[in-house]
């Protein structure tokens, strides 16, 4: 299993960045294309989430695991987690039931520092 991070501002284009450093990672390893388009996904889509409800620097987290990749997108605190499993019930314009789709587990935790860390799974075999 491995695992790295980029630390970001909490700026609109900060995500293009973000994006590009999960790609490269991911280009360097064994993770399957396809996957890889939706790693990139989720990822710019948690950390644009992040920009836009939460506060500063923030931290986007890659591990590649044997079955699968887990991303996540540290904050300082911020707005609560909108759960994408209920998409009806999604504010309008968000990208969380794309990580709804393309993740087999998803989710949130906070951590003792008063920020949180959400997160997505996704697996290398269909």
């Amino acid at each position: 299993m491995t695992g790295d991070s980029f630390e970001f501002e909490a700026e609109p284009a900060q995500i293009r960045l973000v994006r590009s450093w999960a790609r490269a990672r991911l280009s360097a390893g064994d993770v399957p294309d396809e996957v890889a388009e939706d790693v990139v996904l989720i990822t710019g889509e948690l950390a644009t989430n992040a920009v836009r409800h939460a506060a500063g620097p923030l931290r986007a987290v890659l591990i590649c695991g044997d079955a699968a990749v887990w991303v996540g997108v540290e904050d300082a605190g911020g707005s609560a987690w909108f759960d994408p499993v209920v998409p009806e019930a999604a504010p309008a314009g968000t990208g969380l039931t794309l990580v709804a789709a393309c993740s087999d587990r998803r989710g949130h935790f906070h951590r003792g520092d008063g920020g949180k860390t959400v997160w997505a799974e996704i697996p290398l075999v269909s």
